[in-house]
């Protein structure tokens, strides 16, 4: 399991490294019979099923319902600044199409919630608490904050100039289609043995 602690560790400091970190962030990994999270402390502890409260909670949650490998939930300042506002973010990026999908919409800040718009989805905004990410690796979670944070610098500056071109809907799942199963792929394979998740 070091090497899924130390993976967990490195991205948790790239999140330092490209300003998305926020108050409170965190990231977490699915391991047999629950899951390893990062913090604040830098403390990488193991959390079983069943066994969570608050932040461990919701991360379980999302585990014990969805497909996910890995989460992030951080608040980089423009993604904070569109999840307190409640608005949905439409692709506004090709690669924002790609990763996190054609739209990333706010939910309330309630664990069955967050879980219900994750399904079939990697991203969603919290009312108020920035936003959660998931991936098939540690890597693609991360990633797919990175984006959501550059489509809402997007969708803000676009909304403050007059509005932003939006990828019709079609496009931007025909683009996340072709993502996820051609150029993803082998890379998702590479980052699992990278990561010590495979």
């Amino acid at each position: 399991m070091s090497k899924l602690q130390d993976a967990l560790l490195e991205q948790y400091n790239r999140l330092e490294e490209y300003n998305l970190l926020g108050d409170s962030d965190y990231i977490s990994a699915r391991t047999d019979g629950g899951m390893l999270i990062v913090g604040p402390s830098r403390e990488v502890k193991f959390v079983a099923y069943g066994k969570g409260e608050g932040e461990d909670a919701l991360h379980l949650a999302i585990y014990a319902d969805t497909d996910a490998a890995a989460i992030v939930h951080a608040h980089p300042g423009y993604v904070s600044a569109v999840s307190k506002a409640g608005a949905t973010i439409p692709a506004v990026l090709d690669d924002m199409a790609q990763i996190v999908g054609p739209t990333c919409r706010t939910v309330a800040a309630d664990n069955r919630k967050v879980v219900k718009e994750l399904k079939g989805r990697n991203s969603c905004l919290i009312k108020g608490d920035g936003a959660v990410t998931t991936g098939r690796t540690l890597d693609e979670a991360f990633t797919c904050m990175l984006v959501l944070q550059k489509a809402s610098i997007c969708y803000v500056g676009g909304s403050v100039l007059g509005g932003c071109t939006v990828i019709n809907g079609i496009e931007a799942r025909l683009m996340r289609f072709v993502y996820k199963k051609k150029y993803s792929k082998i890379n998702t394979e590479n980052k699992k043995a990278e990561e010590g998740n495979a």
